[in-house]
């Protein structure tokens, strides 16, 4: 007897169970990604509106010096990243994933609010100083260790055939964020006057901050902890010693050397197109403040658009092709891509895009790659401490060195280090194995005790 055509037929409709699925997928993506777009909402906005807050924090009669002062305050966030990377990640390791999400989300809307309503030097003295210290280690010390819980997080839960594709969103939330900090730049600016946003305005960003904060914890309140995690705690019943663990993280310190030089180059030419390169347009080739801004979020959205496609390469062709093809364009064009900036805003957004796209090639593979190149028991440690040393050391000095460099009458040498790097990205890809396709749910299941083959 043939089925009657009333009933549900799963080829051609979806099933509810079917629909369920897809909905706590895109659940999940949202409420990780959500909460990482914020994270980085709140770093840039730091960044973008410390020429406003600086003299509210530090008492001098130069603005210059107080501005300093705010970035060094800054620069501090970057040296606790790979300390908030250890420590979350060896957290989470323990823990689990989603703990540790929910509580460095909890520290980041925090941690943003108290930025919001924090007192002035007039009112508290050298109390303010210190408050903007300590609630910016706080901000570091939680984005090291969400770096490692997120990464490890998507990875785990995607499909090997999928992973890079899934874990390109979080590469794609983390430029969201910057591009929404800086839209919002850019509207305040043109809506209320300079001497308003010294007073009042500044707070206005780390209040929305702090409340789209607080709504994606309570989206990843709801989270399911990643079957890889929960097979491996199911296999070895009572978490490990500190000790334990770090002997672990130890044990796998070639793939942490590995992820350090990947990131590293790929960070210095992200930082310097993605977030610098509109900055350093307006001072040494005079474009126009607006237009230049304006530029950088086009090309960042080019970049958020390009992911995807690099990531669907990765899943396709394997993770190394896409970082060797990386680091040898980036080691032919750095100084043609250098070459086209000039006064116009046109050919800054053209050279950014370009250099957008080629860094998506190497940007779609991370999430899924330094994944796999970790076992579960010290994935998010490994991760978080050598994405979060990498950016610190190499990344958050890129801006910095390209200025210093340039205003001492030599750009070239800031060239020469990005393609150094660039080939050393190349290389460490050739010498790392390919580690597509591979299963993360298994307890023994780093690259060297699988199937895989070495590259």
């Amino acid at each position: 007897m043939t089925a009657s055509p009333t009933q549900n037929d799963p080829a051609e409709s979806p099933t509810p169970a079917i629909r369920s699925r897809v909905k706590g997928r895109a659940r999940m993506i949202l409420a990780v990604n959500m909460g990482n777009t914020l994270e980085w909402f709140d770093w840039t906005v730091f960044a973008i509106f410390a020429v406003y807050f600086s003299n509210q924090f530090f008492h001098s009669t130069n603005e210059v010096s107080n501005l300093l002062s705010t970035m060094a305050v800054f620069a501090v966030g970057f040296v606790m990243r790979p300390i908030g990377g250890l420590i979350f990640g060896l957290v989470a390791d323990r823990r689990g994933r989603k703990f540790v999400m929910v509580l460095t989300m909890t520290l980041v809307a925090a941690s943003s609010v108290l930025i919001a309503i924090a007192p002035t030097y007039e009112r508290i003295g050298v109390f303010a100083s210190l408050w903007l210290l300590v609630v910016r280690c706080i901000q570091g010390v939680a984005h090291g260790g969400e770096q490692g819980g997120s990464y490890t997080y998507i990875a785990e839960v995607a499909r090997p055939d999928n992973r890079a594709l899934w874990g390109t969103t979080v590469i794609m939330s983390t430029v969201g964020g910057t591009v929404l900090a800086t839209l919002l730049g850019a509207v305040m600016r043109t809506a209320i006057d300079s001497q308003a946003m010294a007073d009042w305005g500044w707070r206005i960003p780390f209040l929305i901050g702090g409340a789209l904060g607080f709504f994606a914890l309570y989206l990843r309140r709801g989270l399911e902890e990643s079957a890889a995690f929960a097979d491996q705690a199911a296999s070895t019943g009572t978490p490990s010693s500190a000790r334990s663990a770090l002997r672990d993280i130890w044990a796998q310190r070639t793939s942490i050397l590995r992820v350090v030089l990947l990131v590293g180059g790929t960070s210095v030419f992200s930082y310097t197109w993605s977030v610098n390169a509109p900055a350093y347009a307006i001072s040494f080739h005079h474009v126009n403040d607006k237009l230049a801004m304006w530029a950088g979020v086009v090309a960042n959205i080019v970049f958020i658009l390009a992911l995807p496609l690099a990531a669907l390469l990765a899943d396709r062709f394997g993770r190394r092709p896409n970082n060797i093809a990386w680091g040898l364009l980036v080691a032919l064009l750095a100084f043609p891509l250098s070459g086209m900036l000039d006064g116009s805003a046109l050919t800054l957004v053209v050279a950014m895009s370009l250099a957008l796209v080629i860094q998506a090639l190497a940007a779609s593979t991370q999430v899924a790659w330094f994944a796999e190149l970790f076992s579960t028991k010290s994935r998010a440690a490994g991760t978080g401490i050598a994405v979060s040393l990498a950016a610190a050391i190499f990344g958050g000095t890129a801006p910095y060195l390209n200025s210093w460099l340039t205003s001492r009458g030599t750009p070239d040498l800031f060239t020469w280090y990005v393609i150094v790097l660039a080939l050393a990205v190349a290389a460490a890809a050739y010498f790392t194995q390919e580690t597509k396709g591979l299963a993360l749910t298994a307890v023994t299941d780093t690259p060297s005790e699988t199937s895989v083959s070495p590259g």
